[in-house]
């Protein structure tokens, strides 16, 4: 049976599992094809960003591939740097269980979640450098099996001027742990820099990202953002050798409420798309 449930979650879920800790946690996130890791507000590859945001509360309402939903519970605040918590969670339930041949009737269904809870904190060195660290608990629950697991995401930022940006980032350091054994978590790894004209109120994102459980290691994100009066417009793509994503997405901002929505078009799995809300404080 877990033979059948295993090849049944790969067809429906490709990123739950290990995988779901790389996934995109709110709107800006998946707008810009998770890019930007020199000098954006895109903390989810480089988690030295978070000194880019602003304090307060933001919530995002997912929905993934094959309609999985979840969603997304951050703070950020300020007391000697910056400090951030998150809850995120996806899950999918009365999904069909089937036989690795496909039939009518499913031989019975199952459900799966995962859970995210995360502390970062981050500050500026100086004028031109800047760090973070976040540290993650991770619950996965599939079918009857559950794991528990933890790992460590680091970020550094260097500003050479106003306009240019070169960051790094190591993530997923840490392991998995079920019922029988344990697993260290893939690694995942990038170099970026930002490039901002100013004179068009516009940034350009290049990205090249290592992540060890893909089978083509090496995957290229671009994204730019551009300002309009209270609008931020953003694009981005995802590419690796035989697969290119686009995503997109819009900021809009009015006194302290700001409301986000991103988009990614995929040509099989259709086009997951993330709403978020935030009021700083």
């Amino acid at each position: 049976m877990n033979k059948f449930i295993i090849i049944c979650c790969i067809q429906y879920i490709f990123s739950f599992g290990v995988e779901a800790i790389s996934l995109p946690h709110n709107a800006y996130e998946v707008a810009s094809s998770n890019s930007g890791l020199a000098n954006s507000q895109n903390i989810g590859l480089n988690f030295s960003n978070i000194t880019n945001t602003s304090r307060g509360f933001k919530v995002s309402s997912i929905n993934w591939y094959q309609n999985i939903k979840g969603g997304n519970i951050e703070f950020n605040w300020n007391k000697k740097g910056n400090h951030y918590i998150s809850l995120f969670n996806l899950s999918a339930d009365d999904i069909d269980l089937r036989y690795i041949t496909p039939s009518e009737n499913p031989i019975d269904v199952f459900s799966v979640h995962h859970i995210l809870f995360s502390y970062g904190y981050g500050m500026k060195l100086n004028q031109n450098n800047r760090f973070g660290i976040r540290a993650n608990l991770v619950y996965n629950q599939l079918y009857t099996d559950e794991s528990t697991g933890y790992n460590f995401d680091f970020g550094y930022s260097y500003d050479p001027n106003d306009n240019l940006s070169i960051g790094f980032a190591i993530n997923n350091l840490g392991s998995e742990k079920t019922k029988n054994k344990s697993l260290n978590y893939p690694v995942e790894a990038g170099i970026g820099i930002s490039y901002q004209i100013k004179n068009i109120n516009s940034t350009f994102h290049s990205d090249i990202v290592y992540h060890e459980s893909l089978k083509e290691d090496i995957a290229l994100r671009l994204s730019s953002s551009t300002k309009i009066l209270n609008f931020n417009f953003i694009t981005g793509l995802y590419k690796i050798k035989d697969k290119a994503e686009f995503s997109c997405g819009v900021s809009f901002k009015y006194r302290k409420f700001e409301f986000d929505y991103g988009i990614s078009f995929h040509q099989a799995l259709g086009s997951p798309y993330i709403f978020s809300l935030k009021y700083d404080i």
